[in-house]
């Protein structure tokens, strides 16, 4: 163990040992957003246009990607310095093109409120070192690299927060963490969660122990040990960490920015299974106080993963919602996304079910409610949900 890996350890455990005591949460408005992941613009006049049309369809608040992943599509209206890297200046991640100060002020002359959605263990940084975390597979029954940062490495960790400062010195309302910031299952075997882990519970995470009861060379796993639901809630504590350590960093010059979390819908719909494959917890991440908790109620995907119909996906929804509200002090700040375009086909909603997860909503009592993705009506493949995005008000 290196002095300097030992430091980054200690570092984690403090932040650990810490009770998660929320920041000052902000008094919070009902939100009608369009999250965007791709605008066909070509120029910032046509943006303009794009922004007036969400507006007059009923939207306050857009949620513009602020990074650009690899493969990708770039927005068309930027002069690309990068084919990936993020939408503002920093010198953590290369820039693509500096967007914001552009369609801050644009966005704002339409009637909109600017929510940048960003991204964290999926962000392509270019490094010397290794970032990558570690998990295990079941198959070979070793533990290799995984795909995505590890978030316990102290330069992922440096680098994340840079970045989320870096943002928030921009003139943004909110900012929407990516739905990458999770844990799978068998992630976080590096060897910083792992000596951050045993400074904390005096032991090690031990797969053997945890994924015991399984089929020799499966992947399937029958049930967890104990030993696994300490180190799941441990991981969920870990995560919940950074993402108020990058909501600390993003309020150093912006005080009053809004901070949402994604959350996946398993955390209202399967806490346990939320816990043991994502590490995300709805309570937990409710009481550490952020300002708006973002379900993922996609009734397609929903649909597919738990193979049912769409209207038992749609019945599913209007029972999170309650659920989700019952928890939370003010409405307001429970986000609720629903689909406007099929995953698969990228084929718009039909009206009929958009209307059914439209009524689901809103009869369980939601305010706040953003559809995902947002693609402008001039797009063949565009959906109708931007128009009816006032059934749910």
């Amino acid at each position: 163990m290196t002095r300097g890996s030992l430091k980054a350890w200690r570092g984690i455990l403090f932040g650990l040992l810490l009770t998660l005591a929320p920041a000052a949460v902000h008094a919070v408005e009902s939100l009608h957003a369009a999250q965007v992941s791709y605008l066909p613009a070509r120029t910032y006049e046509e943006v303009d246009r794009e922004f007036r049309r969400m507006r007059k369809a009923g939207f306050d608040t857009v949620i513009l990607r602020v990074f650009q992943n690899p493969g990708d599509r770039l927005y068309p209206f930027v002069t690309p310095r990068a084919t990936a890297g993020v939408y503002f200046l920093t010198a953590e991640a290369k820039v693509v093109d500096d967007i914001l100060p552009e369609l801050i002020p644009r966005a704002r002359a339409a009637g909109l409120r600017v929510f940048a959605w960003m991204s964290t263990l999926s962000l392509p940084l270019e490094t010397p070192w290794d970032l990558r975390g570690r998990r295990y597979d079941l198959v070979r029954g070793e533990v290799v690299a995984g795909e995505r940062l590890d978030p316990f490495h102290a330069e992922v960790r440096r680098r994340l927060l840079t970045l989320f400062r870096d943002l928030g010195r921009y003139d943004l309302d909110g900012i929407l963490l990516q739905d990458d910031l999770v844990l799978r299952h068998t992630e976080g075997f590096s060897a910083a969660a792992m000596g951050a882990y045993n400074l904390t519970s005096g032991r090690f995470p031990d797969p053997l122990d945890f994924y015991a009861d399984r089929q020799p060379a499966s992947p399937q796993v029958r049930n967890y040990s104990p030993a696994f639901w300490d180190w799941a809630r441990w991981r969920n504590r870990a995560l919940l960490q950074l993402a108020a350590d990058l909501r600390t960093a993003a309020r150093r010059e912006n005080p009053d920015l809004l901070v949402a979390v994604n959350l996946m819908y398993e955390a209202l719909s399967n806490p346990q299974g939320a816990l043991a494959w994502l590490a995300q917890d709805f309570e937990a991440t409710k009481n550490a106080g952020f300002d708006y908790l973002s379900v993922m109620a996609y009734q397609r995907q929903m649909a597919k993963e738990l193979k049912v119909t769409p209207e038992m996906a749609v019945d599913l929804i209007r029972q999170m919602v309650r659920d989700g509200l019952s928890r939370m002090e003010d409405p307001a700040a429970l986000l609720v996304k629903v689909q406007a375009t099929d995953f698969d086909s990228r084929l718009p909603i039909e009206a009929a079910e958009w209307q059914a997860v439209a009524a689901a909503v809103r009869e369980a009592g939601a305010t706040s409610v953003a559809v995902f993705p947002y693609h402008s009506p001039d797009e063949r493949t565009a959906p109708v949900a931007a128009a009816n995005l006032k059934e749910v008000q």
